[in-house]
């Protein structure tokens, strides 16, 4: 028992030392998947195939999108398609370096869910 107890202290204590490493602009529902779209999409996502993901407004995935290209996370690219200009979006390095920390942080959470369902189930 005091091992679980232990470990589960240990968990708490990688939790709120990874929230501190976590850049607060980028760690938002919407801004966490902005980052993983773009980083499924290696060759860049367009902003209308965002807005259809996200099933957000074009005021709330402008503003989103702004800040994580202002931190450098993403990079925004414009092309001309049948004289219309289309903007795709793609992640950068320390982009891809800021979700794997928000990835990391969660799988602390969900490893800590996991151990409070096992010593309820004892």
């Amino acid at each position: 028992m005091s091992t679980n107890l232990m470990s589960t202290n240990q968990i708490l204590d990688k939790i709120i030392k990874g929230t501190e490493r976590i850049n607060s602009k980028a760690c938002t529902l919407n801004r966490s998947l902005l980052l993983a779209l773009c980083y499924y999409f290696i060759d860049g996502i367009q902003f209308r195939e965002l807005k259809t993901a996200l099933n957000i407004s074009d005021g709330n995935l402008s503003s989103n999108l702004r800040v994580l290209t202002k931190i450098d996370y993403l990079k925004e690219e414009e092309t001309v398609l049948d004289k219309k200009k289309i903007k795709y979006f793609s992640i950068t390095k320390s982009g891809k370096r800021e979700l794997e920390k928000i990835i990391n942080w969660i799988e602390l959470i969900k490893k800590l869910l996991e151990e409070d369902k096992n010593e309820t189930e004892l």
